[in-house]
């Protein structure tokens, strides 16, 4: 059974501190990044994804992501990366990518 995630408009309260109850937990030191930011999504090789919006499961707080040139295998299991076919990432998975950083 696959478990459901909420997806957000803008980001929600949230906080660091892994043992709140009553907020969404953000796994990561940096801040959220913002809609149109690149990040690195560093685990199973996904690599450089464009944030499109915000989801939560499990009480955790996660940016919607389009990879833009993820693994073959990532497409065959999920479809071609879109904004309608996005892949929630959390804070512990990703890296911020600087405005001036290449791809």
């Amino acid at each position: 059974m696959k478990t459901r995630f909420r997806q957000h408009i803008t980001v929600p309260p949230y906080t660091r501190d892994p043992f709140a109850q009553d907020m969404f937990k953000w796994s990561a030191d940096f801040d959220i990044p913002s809609i149109g930011d690149d990040v690195l999504i560093r685990i199973n090789g996904i690599g450089r994804a464009k944030v499109v919006g915000y989801a939560s499961q499990g009480g955790y707080l996660g940016v919607m992501t389009v990879p833009y040139s993820p693994p073959d295998w990532w497409t065959l299991q999920n479809g071609p990366p879109s904004p309608d076919n996005a892949a929630l990432a959390f804070g512990a998975e990703i890296s911020p990518i600087d405005t001036g950083e290449g791809a």
